[in-house]
Parts: structure tokens; C-alpha cells; sequence
């Protein structure tokens, strides 16, 4: 018994640092999500435009995931074979790359975002705002330079520590700020200095790889890893994100508030298995290094997201009134929210599905994951388009069936191409034993 406790939580296998990411990736959710409750008790009528910033602000840092599932990848990698001085170079070559994409995508954002044409289309109002979410883009960017060798070095517990504080302090300043009456600006800035946070705090935590000489890597390989990481990170981030953008859009500013307030409720479903898919990643990528077997922690990973998200979107479902009622009983909007919040909940399971097998995908050169993922990006926009050219006006309950369906799409997809995966292997099996 004490031996398998001790397998359990060693750095092989996924009890120890699945703790230690649950209670970091657990609390940053909670810190994220009792943002978004604050938001929409205090700031109900400017939901839809701060969320629309925030939602901006993810898809134009989808580099940033990109660069860290590069970096979780290669870090684990050249540690299993003892190359600190690889990371080293890997780490100072992206920081240089980061900085450069971070401040032109930050500017021209800026610049984008305040012409008058596209303002009025996405309904923003706030000028401050705007110069705040270029900046957020640029430090978002840097993020990943610390904070991914973290995860690929297994040092759970200083990318935890980095993780919620900066969703801690999102949380208290950007709350703070709302309740000072600075309004979106508000909102916005307690999230810039909470990324803030996150890149300082992690680039200490990495300073000693930082300041080695550095040994120049395999940058070919890198980069043949790195187009798939971008493309499957951007097709997550579109579709867990673009709905909000798309809700702006296409309603009145009542009916985008409600189907906001109705997603980022919704939303905490999809915050809560990410530390298992943030455990498991640079584990993947580790025993796919050492060529060993990876599809047991895929499925244990699959199951636990199924049991965690499964249990939380039941309880939304099954009793929507009641989660509003505790959560947002200042929000105006909340007899309209729960119908699309019910259907939102299923969409948030099914895309917290996709994100573990996307990141399996990418750990294990797997790049028919990241075709079903954009593919899907196709799919919500053909629907999108569809129920456009019908002529019907796009309802909040609309636009979450649509989601639903989309995620739908990936998992099913996903999970036959992992069944012809269990398949081939199977028969591979048996021909080796004869």
C-alpha cells in the first residue's frame, strides 16, 4: 500500500503534482470565476464590453500558447536528457521573439481597435481600456517565457504560486478598481497587473536557466512544432472565446450581456479540469520523449475531466435558478440568463474534452487533434453563417446550441479517431507477440 502511495505521487505518476496544480489551477478558476460574479453584480450593463476586451485580448495572445506548450514540450525534453543549457538557449531565444510579437501585436491592436468604424461594430466605449488590452497582449506574450520551463521541469509549485496570483490579484484589483468607479478601464487594468505578476514571479523563478550560458538547440524541430502548437492554439482560443465577440456582434447590448453573464458562468466548467490537462502535458511529452506508452494517462486524464466537469455542469442544468440566485442575485438580467446557461454548460464539458485531447495531440506529434480543431472552427462559423442566412434574429439560446454543437462535433470525431488509434495498436501488439 505505502509503495503504490509513493508511485502515486512521485514525478511518474499523477497524484503528487495533479494535488499541487488542482489546488493552484482550482483556485486561480475560483479567483477567475468569482471575478466574473463580481462583474456581473457590479458591472451587469458593461459585461458584454469588458468580456469583449478580455475576449480580444486571449485570441490576440494565442502566441503565448502556443509558445508555452513549445516550451512545457522541449524544457521536458532536454531535462529527461540532462541539457540545461539547451533550455537555457530555448528560453532566452523565445523572451527576444515574445517581446517583438508582443509589442507590434499590442500596438497595431491598439491602433485597430480605436478606429471608429470597428469600435462602434464591437460596441466599446472605453479608450483607456483599449491601451490597456495592447499591454496585456505584450506582457501576455512574455508570460509563457517563465512560466512554461515551470511546467516542464515539473516545479508545480512555483508555476501554481504564479498561476493564482495572478488571478488573485486580478480578482482584488480589478474588483477594486470597478468599485472605485473606474469602470471597464477597471476591469481590465486588475487583469494587466495580474499578468504582470505572472511574469515577474516566474521569470525569478527560472533566473538560474536565464543567466547559463545557453547551448544552441535544434531550432528545425522546434519549429516544426511550433506551426501545429499555433494552430491548435488558436482554434481553441476562437472557439472558447469568439462566442462573446460573435454575441456583440450580432445582438442588441441587452441580449449580448445576458449571453455573456450566461457563458462566463458557464465557463467555470471549463476552468476546472485544467490541471489535469496541465499535469498531464508535460508528462505526455516526457514518456513520449522515452518512447514509452501514453495512452493509459490519456484515458485516466479523460476520465477524471469527465467526472470533474461532468458533476458541476449537472448541477447547472439540473438547477440553473438556484446557481443564479447564488451567485448573481444583483445581476438585472438574471431571469433570462438561465436557459442559455443550461445548454452552455453541456458546450463547456465537451471543450474541456478537446482541450485534453488537443494538448495529447501536440505531446505526441498527434496532428489529426489539431485538423479536428480547426475544423470545428469551420463548423461554428458555417452555423453561424447558416442561421444568418435564414434570416432569423441571433438569440442567446441560439448561439449557445450552436456551441454545443460544435463541441459536440470535436469530441465526437476525437474519440473515433482515438478508438482507430487503441485499433492499430491492438493489432501492432499482436503481430509483435507472434
Amino acid at each position: 500500500m505505502f509503495e503504490r502511495t509513493r508511485r502515486l505521487i512521485s514525478t511518474e505518476g499523477m497524484g503528487g503534482p495533479a494535488l499541487i496544480m488542482f489546488i493552484a489551477t482550482v483556485g486561480g478558476g475560483a479567483c477567475n470565476f468569482l471575478y466574473q460574479l463580481m462583474m456581473q453584480n457590479l458591472a451587469a450593463t458593461e459585461l458584454s464590453e469588458i468580456n469583449t476586451i478580455l475576449a480580444i485580448l486571449l485570441i490576440a495572445s494565442v502566441p503565448s500558447m502556443a509558445i508555452s506548450n513549445v516550451l512545457i514540450r522541449y524544457t521536458a525534453k532536454y531535462n529527461a536528457k540532462g541539457q540545461d543549457e539547451s533550455i537555457s538557449w530555448i528560453m532566452r531565444r523565445t523572451l527576444l521573439l515574445a517581446l517583438i510579437i508582443g509589442a507590434a501585436a499590442g500596438i497595431t491592436i491598439i491602433l485597430v481597435l480605436n478606429t471608429p468604424e470597428v469600435r462602434h461594430q464591437l460596441k466599446l466605449t472605453s479608450s483607456a481600456g483599449i491601451v490597456l488590452l495592447g499591454l496585456g497582449i505584450t506582457l501576455s506574450l512574455l508570460l509563457p517565457v517563465g512560466s512554461g520551463p515551470l511546467q516542464g521541469l515539473q516545479r508545480f509549485t512555483a508555476f501554481g504560486i504564479s498561476y493564482m496570483g495572478n488571478y488573485l490579484i486580478k480578482l482584488a484589483l480589478g474588483v477594486g478598481f470597478v468599485i472605485l468607479g473606474l469602470g471597464v478601464a477597471g476591469a481590465v487594468g486588475g487583469v494587466v497587473v495580474g499578468i504582470s505578476f505572472g511574469v515577474a514571479f516566474s521569470m525569478i523563478a527560472m533566473r538560474k536557466h536565464l543567466m547559463l550560458k545557453g547551448e544552441r538547440a535544434e531550432s528545425r524541430e522546434i519549429w516544426r512544432f511550433t506551426i501545429p502548437t499555433t494552430i491548435a492554439a488558436l482554434g481553441f482560443t476562437v472557439l472558447t472565446n469568439v462566442d462573446v465577440i460573435l454575441a456583440a456582434i450580432l445582438m442588441e447590448k441587452d441580449p449580448a450581456n445576458i449571453y455573456t453573464a450566461a457563458t462566463r458562468l458557464a465557463s467555470i466548467i471549463l476552468y476546472l479540469p485544467g490541471a489535469i490537462a496541465a499535469v498531464m502535458f508535460p508528462k505526455i511529452s516526457r514518456l513520449y520523449a522515452q518512447r514509452r506508452s501514453t495512452q493509459k494517462l490519456l484515458k485516466v486524464s479523460l476520465f477524471s475531466t469527465i467526472m470533474l466537469s461532468g458533476l458541476v455542469a449537472l448541477v447547472f442544468v439540473l438547477a440553473p435558478n438556484m446557481v443564479l440566485n447564488i451567485l448573481v442575485p444583483n445581476n438585472p438580467y438574471i431571469l433570462y440568463v438561465a436557459a442559455p446557461m443550461r445548454t452552455l454548460a453541456i458546450a463547456m464539458t465537451l471543450l474541456g474534452l478537446a482541450n485534453v485531447f488537443m494538448l495529447y495531440g501536440l505531446a505526441t506529434d498527434g496532428h489529426a487533434y489539431v485538423i479536428i480543431l480547426i475544423l470545428a472552427v469551420g463548423v461554428l462559423f458555417l452555423l453561424i453563417g447558416g442561421v444568418a442566412h435564414t434570416g432569423l434574429i441571433f438569440t442567446p439560446q441560439i448561439l449557445a446550441n450552436i456551441m454545443a454543437i460544435t463541441g459536440g462535433f470535436i469530441i465526437i470525431l476525437s474519440t473515433i479517431y482515438l478508438l482507430i488509434l487503441d485499433r492499430e495498436l491492438g493489432l501492432l501488439m499482436r503481430r509483435v507477440s507472434q
